[in-house]
């Protein structure tokens, strides 16, 4: 489950650059006893993210979700193998036959029962595993679905595409001098929250009797949890834990070549501010991809790196899982490399087919990227707790340094239009 969406804004690398920079393990020494100013408290920007319940990325641009003639959909010619449409179709279908029939989903003005989501989810499956041609595919598509399409407030239907991946972190399996900074597992107290609760946050834990949020990520920093076993592992950077939390998954990788798999496991309640947007808010930053941002906050010396990190007090707590186990959506369900995308449940629900079309980054041999068009067919299996609104997607890229590359690259505006039963 993704907590929170990739930033954000593209930049070509200069010719010639060795890019991507490389994550590296460098020695952190402790923050001294008086910390230097914050910069960062002459901007004014600065008393606005800290008096802010949140900073997103980005303010949500787009309104709701209509109704849009499946006959007009995009020409249908999908950049990927057919073995992972049916295997993000399949899970869709598995996700609909563990509803109980009286579950409904809501898009736009329009309801749909689990019994209607089922049977189309596996006349979907039977369409796209028939051996049909792109032509007959989408004339099925127009006579037998409906179709809603992404509505932004300015007219134009525009989406924000981004890009996510199993992120790998370099860590040993105990503290040293460099690696101080633990990868925590789930506090034994923590609660997932529900409506009936009476609160705004989705995580909490009860003090006196109430329900509040946990601790912030600079109180767990601060050794808020020491002496409770939480562990997994520890790292040298905590911006290389934060970047862990972005992707909602990751390998840690270990000296010695060995490596463990973690996943999201719950979160601390409190709200995402987005660092990366202060900074560039600030003239501190110019706007860059995430995987360079990371790289940046690597740099920061004298204890200012876990200061940046913690003025986003959200934290993500892990699960260790199996080595060979693959990254899992919100819908409890591994997630399908280039096929799974994460949305805001609310306008979008979980379990729906998807045609996207947008340009994504394609890495070269020599280390640049191109960039093309496509078109194709997704499904909605994951969300992030910054992904707000039916015009915000984030696209799962799968694990390993190209989709590292271009994940961390893509940000590309597109259309969205989702699939249902007539």
């Amino acid at each position: 489950m993704r907590p929170w969406p990739l930033l954000l804004t593209l930049v070509m690398p200069a010719a010639g650059s060795d890019w991507p920079p490389a994550l590296r393990l460098e020695e952190a020494a402790p923050p001294p006893a008086a910390l230097a100013a914050e910069p960062l408290e002459a901007c004014p920007k600065f008393r606005f993210f800290s008096e802010s319940e949140s900073y997103p990325d980005e303010a949500p641009a787009i309104k709701d979700v209509s109704p849009f003639p499946p006959a007009d959909l995009p020409a249908f010619a999908d950049d990927l193998d057919r073995p992972g449409l049916l295997k993000a179709l399949e899970t869709n279908l598995a996700y609909w036959k563990a509803r109980p029939d009286s579950y409904r989903i809501t898009v736009g003005k329009d309801s749909f029962a689990a019994p209607a989501m089922r049977a189309a989810s596996a006349r979907l499956l039977g369409i796209f595993s028939s051996g049909l041609t792109p032509a007959e595919e989408r004339e099925l598509l127009a006579a037998e679905f409906r179709a809603y399409r992404a509505v932004a407030d300015d007219g134009s239907g525009a989406v924000t595409f981004t890009g996510y991946y199993e992120a790998e972190i370099p860590a040993t399996r105990a503290p040293t001098a460099a690696s101080r900074y633990p990868l925590n597992l789930r506090p034994a107290d923590l609660v997932k929250t529900t409506p009936a609760m009476g609160v705004d946050f989705d995580y909490g834990h009860y003090v006196d009797g109430a329900m509040t949020r946990h601790l912030s990520s600079g109180e767990i920093y601060a050794g808020g949890l020491s002496g409770q076993g939480l562990e997994a592992a520890w790292s040298a950077h905590p911006a290389h834990i934060m970047l862990a939390q972005i992707q909602g998954s990751g390998v840690l990788r270990f000296p010695d070549g060995d490596h463990l798999k973690i996943g999201f496991d719950g979160a601390n309640g409190h709200p995402f501010k987005s660092v990366q947007r202060l900074l560039m808010d600030c003239g501190e930053v110019p706007a860059m991809n995430f995987q360079d941002f990371i790289a940046y906050l690597s740099r920061q010396e004298n204890g200012r790196e876990e200061r940046l990190v913690s003025l986003n007090p959200r934290y993500i707590f892990f699960r260790v899982k199996d080595k060979e186990a693959q990254p899992q959506g919100a819908i409890g369900m591994p997630l399908i490399p280039g096929r799974s995308i994460a949305v805001d449940p609310k306008p979008v629900p979980y379990g729906l087919p998807v045609v996207i079309k947008t340009r994504r980054p394609v890495a070269q041999p020599g280390g640049g990227l191109s960039f093309r068009d496509f078109t194709r067919m997704a499904a909605t299996h994951d969300t992030g707790s910054a992904i707000r609104g039916p015009g915000r997607v984030d696209i799962f890229w799968g694990g390993g340094p190209v989709a590292e590359r271009e994940a961390s690259s893509m940000k590309a505006s597109g259309e969205l239009y989702l699939i249902l039963p007539k």
